[in-house]
C-alpha cells in the first residue's frame, strides 16, 4: 500500500498548499486525511472478518483497500472550493452544491492507478442513498462489467467502514458538534426536537434523507438511522460493541426530545440491530 499512500498524500498536499494554515478548512482536510486512514483500518477489519469477503482474491482485496483509502479524496478539493466561496456563513445552503463523491470520482478517473470501476463506483456513491445509486448510469455500467459482484461488495464495504469511522469520531471527539453544519444552526433549529418527517423515515426502517433534517435532534437521528444501511454482520457487531446507539440516544436527550420519544427510538433501533 506504500505507493497508494504516497498518491493519496499528493492529493492532500495539493489542497493544503491552497489553504491558510490553522483555518477551519485546513483542519477539515487534516481531519479527512486521518478519517481516511481510519476507514481503511475498519475496512480491513471487516474485510478479513467477513466470510464472503475474506476468501476473495488478492486482487479483490487490493482494489478494496484502494477504494477504502481514496473514498474521500474529493474532500480535499471540496475544502478548497468552500474556502473560496463568498458569504458561506450567510448562505449555508451553498454547502449542498459540492459533491465530494463526484469530485473524487473525476480525479481518480483520470489517474490510471485508480481508474477501475470497482474503485470509482465506491468513491462516487459511498455517501448516497443506495436506492438512488442503483438507478444511476455508473451502477448500470458496473453491473455490465466482469466485476459486477466485486463492485457491489466493495461499495458496501466502503459504506460500512465509512460509517464506523464517522461514529468513532462522533463518540470520541464529539464530531457532530464540531462540524460546520452544527456551527451554522440557528438557536431555534438547535432546540426544535425531532421533526415528524424524520421520525417517519426512521420508523419505516429507512435511512433518513439529509434534506429533511431540520433540527440537531434530526441530525442525530439521521446518524442513528445508518443502522438500516449496514451491509455486513461484522459491521453490526462493531456498532454494538462500541455502544454507538447508546451514545447517540444520550446526546439526543440533551436537545428537547421527550423520554417517550427516546424510548421509542431506542427500542426500534435495538430491534433492527
Amino acid at each position: 500500500m506504500r505507493e497508494n499512500f504516497i498518491e493519496f498524500k499528493k492529493y492532500y498536499l495539493e489542497a493544503a498548499s491552497q489553504l491558510v494554515k490553522d483555518s477551519f478548512f485546513m483542519e477539515s482536510i487534516n481531519h479527512k486525511f486521518r478519517h481516511s486512514i481510519c476507514v481503511l483500518h475498519y475496512g480491513k477489519h471487516i474485510l478479513y472478518q467477513t466470510p464472503e469477503l475474506k476468501f476473495q482474491s488478492d486482487d479483490f482485496k487490493n482494489i478494496a483497500q484502494k477504494a477504502l483509502l481514496f473514498h474521500d479524496v474529493g474532500r480535499f478539493e471540496e475544502a478548497v472550493m468552500r474556502y473560496h466561496t463568498p458569504d458561506l456563513e450567510k448562505n449555508p445552503m451553498i454547502l449542498n452544491q459540492y459533491d465530494h463523491g463526484l469530485i473524487g470520482y473525476e480525479k481518480l478517473k483520470h489517474n490510471p492507478l485508480y481508474n477501475d470501476i470497482r474503485i470509482l463506483l465506491a468513491v462516487r456513491y459511498h455517501g448516497k442513498m443506495i436506492d438512488q445509486v442503483k438507478k444511476t448510469a455508473l451502477w448500470e455500467e458496473a453491473q455490465k462489467s466482469p466485476y459486477a459482484q466485486d463492485c457491489e461488495k466493495i461499495l458496501y464495504l466502503v459504506r460500512d467502514a465509512d460509517k464506523m469511522a464517522l461514529l468513532k469520531d462522533i463518540k470520541e471527539k464529539d464530531r457532530l458538534r464540531k462540524d460546520i453544519f452544527f456551527k451554522l444552526l440557528s438557536k431555534e433549529a438547535l432546540e426544535a426536537g425531532l421533526s415528524q418527517e424524520v421520525k417517519e423515515q426512521f420508523f419505516a426502517s429507512r435511512p433518513v434523507v439529509s434534506q429533511s433534517v431540520i433540527s440537531f435532534s434530526d441530525r442525530i437521528l439521521f446518524v442513528l438511522a445508518w443502522i438500516f444501511d449496514l451491509n455486513y454482520v461484522k459491521t453490526k457487531e462493531i456498532f454494538k460493541e462500541n455502544g454507538y446507539a447508546e451514545h447517540l440516544l444520550k446526546m439526543m436527550s440533551e436537545y428537547n426530545v421527550s423520554d417517550k420519544e427516546i424510548n421509542d427510538v431506542s427500542n426500534f433501533a435495538y430491534q433492527n440491530l
